[in-house]
């Protein structure tokens, strides 16, 4: 008799013991799992976070190189523009340092006519 009240009580506590073991693992797990999910989630944010920067450091030097090449394009056509008036200057000059030697040659050849004419006399 007594072994007929034993063994329910036995299989009562096995009982219990098995299913506080099967519950507590699976809330373990289950928090495990979820601890997983929030890293792996954290570390597909901090991916897409470092690829965002990356790209904008790269949009950045992209639009500084931009910014460099017009300040060079313009500073060699200032350059040219400049060197182009220094010409048409000079081309100018020298049209007219020509037409002074012109008259002055003129001039002196005038001179040096009349001076012969006076000695002919």
């Amino acid at each position: 008799m007594l072994y007929t009240q034993i063994n329910p009580t036995v299989t009562i506590v096995a009982t219990t013991i098995f299913l506080v073991t099967i519950l507590s693992t699976s809330s373990f797990t289950g928090s495990a799992l979820a601890q997983a999910e929030s890293m792996n989630q954290s570390m597909y944010n901090a991916n897409d976070s470092a690829n965002q920067t990356a790209k904008s450091l790269g949009q950045s030097a992209n639009e500084t190189g931009k910014g460099i090449q017009q300040g060079a394009n313009q500073t060699g056509e200032a350059i040219q523009g400049n060197a182009s008036e220094l010409g048409a200057n000079i081309s100018e000059g020298a049209k007219d340092l020509g037409k002074n030697i012109t008259e002055g040659a003129k001039g002196l050849a005038k001179t040096l006519g009349k001076g012969l004419q006076d000695l002919a006399k």
